[in-house]
């Protein structure tokens, strides 16, 4: 067994690996630039927005409020009318992309602490490079990556977007595989 102590270089060495990974991903390689539509006439849809004074949050529309409703000829009228969508409507002003950059580092280093102590507990020291790249990286692939299927199949969130999620939680399980692979204990 190898205690997540012993493993600290490789956290954070996957950490950071991850974060830049991240950058490259969505600011170099261009698989992002086209994950988000613009509405039509958006203008009139913010000011519609603005009028109804909605506030940030997660919205659905239609939206039941019960599961009971989901089921009433006046939903399900509404739905056959459309739009159908999900909204999340974030606070008004500047964005600041600092917040968000430190809870992405702090994802990581989350991921890479609990693929560590999966790891820890499945291989012992001096276990061979490719043998640990294989275990930590289906460890990390699975929870980069494993969650972003049930946003594409609840959600509506479109093929493209599900499938350039995968390809982050690929890219970041393999840097964080290497990087354990390389630092594991001998």
């Amino acid at each position: 067994m190898v205690t997540i102590v012993e493993l600290w270089q490789p956290i954070l060495l996957s950490t950071v690996l991850a974060f830049f990974g991240g950058f490259v991903l969505y600011m170099l390689v261009p698989i992002h630039a086209h994950d988000w539509g613009m509405l039509p006439d958006e203008g009139g849809i913010m000011e519609r927005l603005r009028q109804a004074a909605v506030k940030p949050g997660m919205y659905m529309f239609p939206c039941a409020t019960s599961p009971k409703d989901m089921g009433t000829p006046e939903f399900q009228a509404r739905m056959e009318q459309g739009p159908v969508g999900i909204a999340i409507v974030r606070p008004s002003g500047r964005m600041s992309m600092a917040p968000g950059l430190i809870k992405m580092a702090i994802y990581h280093l989350v991921i890479s602490v609990l693929v560590a102590y999966v790891a820890g507990r499945a291989l012992p020291p001096g276990t061979e490079y490719l043998r640990v790249f294989q275990i930590v990286g289906a460890t990390a692939v699975l929870a980069y990556a494993g969650a972003t299927f049930p946003f594409g199949i609840w959600y509506g969130a479109t093929l493209r977007y599900t499938i350039n999620q995968t390809i982050d939680g690929v890219v970041w399980g393999l840097l964080t595989a290497g990087s354990f692979a390389w630092l594991w204990p001998r």
